[in-house]
């Protein structure tokens, strides 16, 4: 199974257009999965093996796409901002004076939305795996509405950097400290610095 019968990776060299944006967010979501493999294992897996799919099959109007396609759409959200530019262009640097250009920030976005499924991935269990004796006893109970406003306020007046939001929302999703450093590009000691200052920022303020 060849990769190169359905990318053209020719097209990362174009300005990007609305004839092109598609192509060239399907390339980066597939290879930023294939890179993930190896840190976040079987489910990452099973995303990249499902986004081929997608991705070979897109054009056939009986094809479900899954979850993992929706990477490609955070992408072309985002490059459709950017219409004129190259996807390789430099957009800035952060506060270590590395370069940002565009396939980062690209892959950025693709990372939040990643954390964010890998965090409803552990917070649900499908029905169909549990044994008999796990099975949840129906009882009624009061229905309780969760409110998670204080939560994020909480995390506003943290006042994180990017990478410290980042490593959170990774932490949060079950990530291990090596693991949220490759994400990052950070090494892992870096990354407990992250949650060191997170800490004190929130004793700081709530004691």
């Amino acid at each position: 199974m060849s990769n190169n019968r359905i990318f053209n990776f020719s097209v990362l060299d174009e300005t990007i257009s609305p004839d092109n944006v598609i192509a060239i967010s399907e390339i980066v979501a597939f290879t930023q999965t294939r890179f993930l493999i190896g840190y976040i294992g079987i489910r990452m897996q099973k995303m990249y093996a499902d986004l081929y799919a997608d991705i070979k099959h897109k054009n056939d109007i009986n094809h479900i796409f899954s979850d993992g396609y929706d990477m490609v759409h955070e992408g072309v959200l985002f490059l459709c901002e950017h219409y004129g530019e190259h996807i390789h262009d430099v957009i800035g640097v952060n506060k270590k004076g590395k370069q940002v250009t565009l396939r980062m920030m690209c892959i950025k976005k693709m990372m939040n939305l990643i954390n964010r499924k890998s965090s409803d991935y552990y917070r649900n269990k499908c029905v169909d795996s549990l044994a008999p004796e796990d099975e949840p006893l129906i009882e009624l109970k009061e229905e309780v509405d969760y409110d998670y406003s204080q939560c994020d306020e909480i995390v506003k007046n943290l006042n994180l950097t990017d990478n410290m939001r980042t490593a959170l929302e990774c932490r949060m999703a079950g990530l291990s400290y090596p693991e949220i450093g490759r994400i990052l590009g950070r090494v892992q000691s870096t990354v407990y610095e992250y949650f060191v200052k997170m800490r004190q920022r929130y004793m700081a303020i709530y004691g």
